[in-house]
């Protein structure tokens, strides 16, 4: 048989369903069984490559989260709905979903075979990707921005526009004794008050622009015509922002209460739609086409330095009864390794942005199944992060601020590895009654020289009075130096 000419991806995230297992009963009960492409909805739909496979061929199936690969037989490929007399050769899990499913491989044999990391390399994002020679690794990051005169980037988190936002949006008229103003106002109001109103290079937005996935027409106007004006009044161009996604800004089940996980996962994940309005919006945003990777490096130069960022999507778990928890996979890990290996010409600064959190903010995190705070492969992200030479991350989610110093001591006489400062936003827009106790809103502005990181943490009021500061000085960040 010739040598695989796809590979697709899985994952066990189907309450109870291992399956490869729930694949090979039916072949050896029926000696075939319909592997189900779940195509995401902002794939390539390879018709070209897939139109190409002669039978018998092969394929690759490759689950990257535990390192297992497989090869299978295929005998046909087919685009589109199977005959419902076909139907009883489908895992049962998935078989009420068969309408959704974009294409279908039958396959007659499925054995496990040495893993190749060259193979599940190529996935990215994606769940099937052709092998011939002219498909290239992932292209992670991002082409250099460029902001001389400007040493600042200005950090941002949950926003929650909708019912849960604390401040005016764009062309709203207050109320009588409404003292409320809009965010752009209270921003460079705060940032004439420290003089750092003309030193913004970049907005990096952790997360939360929405609450409980609202992207109706009339959200979606309000965040991208308050970002508009903010941009206009620090003077950047769309492509100085930096977004991750947020919990909320994935759509998610009208009602929890009636939900039934397994099927819930398996609905989600035939189609894959419950992030593609935040790509789309992304788009729209700051000019990201909403095909691309969610998890890449961006570069930007500043006057005295470059800072690096890994841009991470923490919010990888289909919807289910545990979409709160934060989990980036291979495809974030795949972003901290690219961003390891960046050329250093410059002094430059290592940093990395998602929404969940790394360490613990609140004194005691209340249990519940339904969401954690962590981010559940946090060990895994900082330990990959060590070994890329990242030096801060910067989350949001829980509403607090706090600024902590992570240092972990490898064992087996390995090298020390370099501590990473980890900063949590809080909130930068929601709000009082979805903030815990007596918190207030902050946004953050990092500074970078030649030589070292300084960090400005402040109160942001809706009000646009003067609030107190929460942090200012260095973070005790040394610039890295070209070798």
């Amino acid at each position: 048989m010739a040598a695989p000419a796809i590979a697709l991806r899985f994952r066990d995230t189907t309450p109870g369903i291992d399956t490869i297992q729930a694949h090979l009963d039916i072949i050896a009960s029926t000696g075939f069984v319909w592997w189900g492409w779940w195509k995401k909805a902002f794939e390539d739909e390879h018709l070209d490559a897939l139109d190409k496979i002669q039978a018998p061929a092969s394929a690759y199936i490759v689950d990257r989260s535990t390192r297992r690969m497989y090869v299978a037989r295929v005998e046909i490929w087919r685009r589109g709905a199977l005959a419902d007399s076909e139907l009883a050769a489908i895992p049962r899990y998935y078989a009420q979903e068969h309408n959704r499913i974009f294409g279908w491989f039958k396959l007659t044999d499925l054995q496990q075979c040495d893993y190749v990391d060259d193979v599940a390399n190529k996935f990215g994002d994606h769940t099937l990707v052709p092998l011939d020679e002219t498909v290239p690794l992932p292209d992670r990051v991002t082409s250099v921005t460029y902001a001389t005169g400007r040493s600042s980037i200005l950090h941002l988190s949950d926003l929650h526009f909708g019912p849960d936002y604390d401040f005016l949006v764009q062309g709203e008229t207050p109320a009588i004794g409404n003292t409320k103003r809009t965010l752009t106002q209270c921003i460079m109001d705060d940032l004439t008050r420290i003089g750092a109103q003309n030193d913004v290079a970049a907005i990096l937005v952790t997360g939360d622009f929405t609450t409980r996935g609202d992207w109706s027409h009339k959200t979606r106007g309000q965040i991208l015509a308050e970002f508009a004006s903010l941009t206009a009044a620090l003077g950047l161009d769309q492509n100085q922002i930096i977004a991750v996604p947020g919990n909320h800004d994935i759509v998610r089940a009208a009602d929890a209460s009636q939900l039934d996980p397994a099927k819930l996962s398996v609905s989600n994940q035939a189609a894959y739609e419950h992030e593609l309005h935040y790509r789309v919006f992304c788009e729209e945003l700051m000019g990201r086409r909403f095909r691309e990777t969610l998890n890449y490096v961006r570069r930007l130069q500043l006057e005295q330095a470059d800072v690096l960022i890994g841009v991470l999507n923490s919010c990888t778990i289909v919807q289910t009864e545990w979409t709160e928890y934060g989990y980036i996979g291979d495809s974030g890990i795949d972003a901290l390794q690219e961003l390891g290996s960046e050329s250093i010409a410059r002094p430059t600064f290592k940093l990395m942005a998602l929404h969940h959190h790394l360490l613990p903010v609140t004194s005691v995190a209340t249990l519940n199944k339904k969401g954690i705070t962590l981010s559940v492969d946090a060990p895994r992200i900082l330990d990959t992060a060590q070994q890329a030479g990242v030096q801060l991350a910067v989350h949001g989610h829980e509403h607090m601020p706090r600024v902590v110093k992570y240092e972990n001591y490898l064992l087996n006489d390995a090298p020390l590895a370099a501590p990473i400062c980890v900063v949590s936003n809080g909130s930068a827009g929601v709000s009082s009654n979805r903030r815990p106790g007596n918190e207030r809103n902050t946004y953050c502005l990092f500074r970078f020289t030649e030589s070292e990181m300084e960090l400005t943490m402040r109160e942001l009021r809706p009000d646009g009075k003067q609030g107190s500061s929460l942090y200012d000085g260095g973070l005790a960040i040394q610039a890295i130096l070209p070798s």
